[in-house]
């Protein structure tokens, strides 16, 4: 284990454990009103890791939905990690298969934005990819389990401004990642496509299939647009 590496991992988690602070709390807190106990919604938290799956079960829990429901929608919310993942095989290809993949457990947006922006200049190590997920992870445990043990007393999440942190977190990891001017453009048309998908095929709101369809368009495009530079 490089000490050096790990720390830079941590030190650069600080960022999204920022964000994963109020999201996991507000998660903690939710899944309190449907009705998980303490120790139901930290271990999803455990298990899951993944922000909007698990918002999205806890939407479809109070809804009285299936949990084939909320598999089938969380499977498709949550295929943009295999989008992630491969991506990412170029430059873990010196880390051991084994080690790889127990790290990229904690493979999130959050934690892939801050990743895939040091690779571009500097080796990925197990000891960075530890530091930076296993930090994160934690952080969103023990912030879920908190929400969940005080859930009962916070009534509205609106009033204290917790839902706004997810979008929040997202705009500043997008920051990091503009370089050029032709980032900004792809990033406005992927969410501009994103919205024309939700608004004329309405039902892609339901399992947001259409982030996923927006998010491979514009990764396609910035790849193509980075081939022709």
């Amino acid at each position: 284990m490089n000490n050096r590496e790990l720390i830079e991992g941590i030190r650069d988690s600080f960022p999204v454990v920022l964000g994963y602070m109020p999201l996991g709390f507000a998660f903690g807190v939710l899944a309190n009103e449907v009705g998980l106990t303490v120790f139901q919604a930290t271990l999803m938290s455990i298990l899951c890791f993944t922000g909007a799956g698990q918002y999205i079960a806890i939407g479809l829990l109070s809804a009285g939905g299936a949990i084939i429901t909320i598999i089938a929608a969380n499977f498709l919310v949550n295929l943009r990690y295999l989008l992630f993942a491969t991506s990412l095989v170029p430059f873990i290809k010196n880390i051991p298969t084994t080690k790889a993949s127990l790290l990229t457990y904690g493979l999130t947006d959050e934690t892939y934005a801050v990743a895939i922006n040091r690779y571009q200049e500097k080796e990925a190590t197990a000891s960075y990819m530890a530091g930076l997920n296993i930090t994160s992870h934690i952080s969103w445990i023990s912030s879920t389990f908190f929400g969940a043990m005080l859930g009962t007393l916070i009534t509205n999440t609106d009033k204290i401004g917790l839902n706004f942190a997810l979008p929040a977190m997202y705009i500043c990891l997008l920051v990091l990642l503009i370089k050029r001017r032709s980032d900004v453009y792809v990033a406005l048309f992927t969410a501009g496509l994103c919205l024309v998908i939700a608004y004329f095929i309405p039902g892609t709101m339901t399992n947001l299939s259409n982030i996923i369809v927006a998010t491979l368009v514009g990764a396609t495009l910035g790849m193509l647009i980075r081939e022709r530079d």
